[in-house]
């Protein structure tokens, strides 16, 4: 009983920190951005923007397109693979790759909409090349490609510490950012915001990934999964929880 108690207490402390953790980067933000971009960040933008090439229009493109479909798409496949193999582990990667979508959102969105209010590169602008315009919205900081990429790379990570996991996710999320200021929609310091608030918003959850799996136990249960019993006359399917 006493080591349960002590297991709640530091469950409750690591979701107390969580909490203050993303309430410090929400009210911090404003002193640590800038609405109008310094000479160093255009400088920047427009030498990366002006570099065109065949090849980087195309697998930037690539990359711009595959954001919202791997966000979206990540978490149900784990928590879908969980299911499948009743693996417990694998299922509430799926859940918390979402649950950091969703911590990464809420905090991403006001601070791009209410406290930033930054105007996109090609709006402020001459002479931008522009694409994937139909991805923008109004403000540019900071980047909510960027954040959704790089919350899913550090999310995996931070489950799956191996050198074939976090290169190539890493790897994909830089392409992302990169790709951003390519397209004209995003300063390099709305790109380098983003990474730091998607990082952030995994690293905020892994401090509550035992609650989570504590959660999960309670309403589905320890072992979870669908098997196939195959019998002489009759094949059934059985869903566990």
């Amino acid at each position: 009983m006493k080591n349960d108690q002590t297991l709640d207490r530091r469950h409750l402390g690591e979701v107390r920190g969580a909490a203050f953790f993303c309430a410090l980067l929400l009210i911090a933000s404003p002193a640590v951005v800038r609405a109008q971009p310094p000479s160093w960040d255009v400088s920047i933008f427009r030498s990366i923007n002006d570099a065109r090439s065949p090849f980087l229009t195309t697998t930037l493109g690539a990359s711009d397109n595959l954001v919202l479909p791997i966000a979206i798409g990540a978490p149900i496949v784990f928590a879908g693979v969980g299911l499948a193999q009743d693996n417990a582990y694998t299922f509430d990667t799926g859940v918390i790759i979402g649950v950091t979508d969703v911590l990464a959102y809420v905090l991403y969105y006001p601070i791009k909409n209410y406290i930033v209010k930054r105007p996109r590169p090609y709006a402020a602008l001459t002479g931008v090349h522009t694409g994937h315009l139909d991805s923008a919205d109004k403000y540019s900081m900071p980047s909510g490609h960027t954040t959704a990429a790089f919350a899913l790379a550090t999310a995996l990570t931070l489950r799956y510490p191996k050198p074939y996991v976090y290169i190539p996710a890493y790897a994909w999320a830089v392409v992302v950012g990169y790709g951003r200021m390519y397209w004209g929609l995003h300063y390099p310091s709305d790109v380098v915001a983003g990474a730091l608030l998607g990082t952030a918003s995994a690293f905020a959850i892994h401090l509550i990934a035992p609650q989570i799996s504590k959660l999960r136990e309670q309403i589905l249960g320890r072992d979870i999964g669908i098997q196939l019993a195959a019998a002489p006359t009759a094949l059934s399917l059985r869903v566990t929880f």
